[in-house]
C-alpha cells in the first residue's frame, strides 16, 4: 500500500490529547523509519525506548508536564519519572541525556509495550471514528507494519517539524514555562560557558593534517570544530571535534551536517582509537571516545537532533 502523507500530517494536527503519548509515538515511528527504511516491521520494544529517551530528556533537563492532570501525571511518565530518580540516588543529580547513559538503564519493555498497546497504538489512527491507514497495527505481537517507510525517511524533516510544532501547542496548555519549543529539541541550555580546546589538539594531530570539512591542507589556519554544532551538544566531546579551516568552521555555522559527513567522523573515531591504542594512550579521553563507538553515541544524538 502506498502511504498517504497527507494522512500523517492529518492526524498529527488533529489527534485529540489529553497528554503527549501520540506525539512521541508518531515521532518514533518517523525516527524508526530514518534509522532503516528497508524495514516495515517496527517492533514496539524501539517505539518505547525512543518514547522513554524523548520524556527522559525533557524531564531531567526541564521537568515539562506531559499530561493535563498535573497531580496525576500519564502512567509512562511516571515510570520515567521514577528511572531518572533511580539514577540520581545512585549516579547524582546532574542532568545528563539519556543517548549518554542509556546502558545504565534497566527498562521494563514489556510494561511499556503493554501501556503503548493499551493507551496509542490504536487511538493514534482514529479521529472522529474514521481509521486513517498509516501502518497495519498487531497488538498481539506488539509490532506495526509501516507503508512505504522509505517516504517516511525522505519527508522526515518536514514530518518532525510538524510533530514537534504540535508537541510545543500541547505542553503550552499544560505549562507556563517559557521557550518550550526549544525544550522540545533539548537545545535550551542557556548560561553554558564554552571552553578552550586546545588540549584535543594532541589527540586530533595523531590523526588529522588537512581541513575535515573541505579536505585541503591546513597550514597555519586551523580551528577546532564541533560536527553536530556546540549549541546542540553543549559539550567538548573528542569523537565530535575535527580540525578545519577556520571559514570552513564558519561556514558550516549552527547547521546539523549530513549522512555523509556522520558516516565519515565515524570512520575517523574508529582509526583515531585504534591510534590511540597502538600509542598506549588510554585516558579518560581515549575512555570516552571507545564508548562512544561502542555506544553508536555520535549516530543517535546525530538523529536525535534532527528530530
Amino acid at each position: 500500500m502506498n502511504i498517504n502523507l497527507s494522512n500523517w500530517f492529518y492526524v498529527i494536527k488533529n489527534c485529540s490529547v489529553d497528554n503527549t503519548y501520540k506525539m512521541g509515538w508518531g515521532k518514533s515511528i518517523v525516527e524508526c523509519c530514518f534509522e532503516d527504511e528497508s524495514s516495515e516491521l517496527i517492533h514496539f520494544d524501539r517505539i518505547s525506548k525512543k518514547m522513554f529517551k524523548y520524556y527522559w530528556n525533557q524531564t531531567i533537563f526541564f521537568n515539562l508536564q506531559q499530561g493535563s492532570n498535573p497531580s496525576k501525571p500519564p502512567v509512562f511518565i511516571s515510570y520515567v519519572k521514577s528511572k531518572i530518580k533511580d539514577y540520581q540516588l545512585k549516579y547524582g543529580y546532574q542532568p545528563i541525556e539519556f543517548e549518554r547513559i542509556e546502558n545504565k538503564i534497566e527498562l521494563d519493555m514489556t510494561y511499556l509495550n503493554s501501556l503503548l498497546a493499551e493507551n496509542v497504538s490504536h487511538r493514534f489512527l482514529k479521529i472522529s471514528g474514521k481509521e486513517y491507514l498509516l501502518y497495519d497495527l498487531d497488538n498481539k505481537n506488539k509490532t506495526i507494519k509501516v507503508f512505504n517507510p522509505s517516504i517516511l525517511k525522505e519527508y522526515s524533516d518536514v514530518l518532525f517539524e510538524v510533530i514537534n510544532y504540535r508537541w510545543v501547542q500541547i505542553l503550552e496548555t499544560y505549562n507556563s514555562s517559557p521557550r518550550i519549543s526549544k525544550k522540545i529539541k533539548i537545545t535550551d541550555r542557556g548560561g553554558v560557558k564554552r571552553k578552550p580546546l586546545g588540549k584535543f589538539k594532541k589527540y586530533l594531530s595523531l590523526i588529522e593534517d588537512k581541513c575535515f570539512v573541505c579536505g585541503e591542507d591546513l597550514k597555519d589556519d586551523i580551528s577546532i570544530d564541533h560536527m553536530i554544532p556546540f549549541s546542540f551538544m553543549f559539550s567538548d566531546d573528542l569523537w565530535n571535534l575535527v580540525y578545519a579551516h577556520k571559514s570552513c568552521n564558519s561556514s558550516k555555522s549552527n547547521k546539523i551536517v549530513s549522512e555523509s559527513e556522520i558516516k565519515k567522523l565515524e570512520l575517523r573515531n574508529k582509526q583515531l582509537l585504534e591510534i590511540l591504542e597502538n600509542n598506549e594512550i588510554k585516558d579518560k579521553n581515549y575512555s570516552e571516545l571507545k564508548l562512544s563507538i561502542e555506544n553508536n553515541l555520535l549516530r543517535k544524538f546525530w538523529i536525535s537532533f534532527k528530530g
